[in-house]
């Protein structure tokens, strides 16, 4: 035990918080995984008894609400682990937020190209997977959890490829910021 203390005290994180990230997360989990799990069971056939106009709207619209849902999600949760990342940077504060622009108007595209690239190889090794289940559970209860196991993969897969995109959009917009004051500390002590 050594009586003195140590000479540089570790610095304190800093808790990088957005109220309006968190409800934009929440929202986009919500929307994303009520229609992944409509899409997978099917219940808009039910919904068009009731309702007919919601339902036949819900049964086209559902597949793209899922993946926007997941695309959003993931944009947002890149996003928030980026600003985490970032926040003891240069410009990391200025960065992320002006990222949230960019990820705006970035996301209808981003949405058709993660939704792309997470249907290579969807379906899970082929045959195996709906075999086990459909033999563990019976045909038609087997059919169900199959249909509801691939639309939860695809949406994962959707939300971690936005995720990535998310991270790169955090990464160019604290470069960016960070040259931009680079830039302007080297133009301003130059003179």
């Amino acid at each position: 035990m050594s009586p003195t203390s140590p000479a540089v005290q570790p610095a304190a994180r800093t808790s990088v918080r957005s109220p309006l990230l968190e409800r934009l997360t929440f929202l986009a989990l919500l929307i994303g995984l009520v229609a992944a799990a409509s899409y997978a069971e099917g219940t808009t056939t039910s919904l068009r008894v009731f309702r007919p106009a919601l339902g036949a709207w819900l049964d086209a619209h559902q597949f793209y609400l899922m993946e926007g849902g997941a695309t959003a999600l993931g944009l947002i949760v890149g996003i928030r682990l980026g600003r985490r990342l970032a926040a003891e940077s240069v410009g990391g504060r200025r960065g992320a937020n002006s990222v949230m622009i960019l990820a705006a108007l970035a996301w209808a595209p981003l949405v058709h190209v993660c939704a792309a690239a997470a249907r290579l190889g969807w379906s899970g090794r082929g045959g195996s997977i709906e075999s086990w289940i459909v033999g563990r559970e019976g045909y038609e209860a087997g059919a169900r959890f199959l249909r509801l196991f691939i639309t939860a993969i695809y949406f994962f897969k959707t939300a971690g490829l936005a995720a990535l995109a998310g991270l790169a959009m955090i990464a160019i917009g604290v470069a960016l910021v960070s040259s931009h004051d680079g830039a302007a500390d080297s133009a301003s002590s130059g003179s």
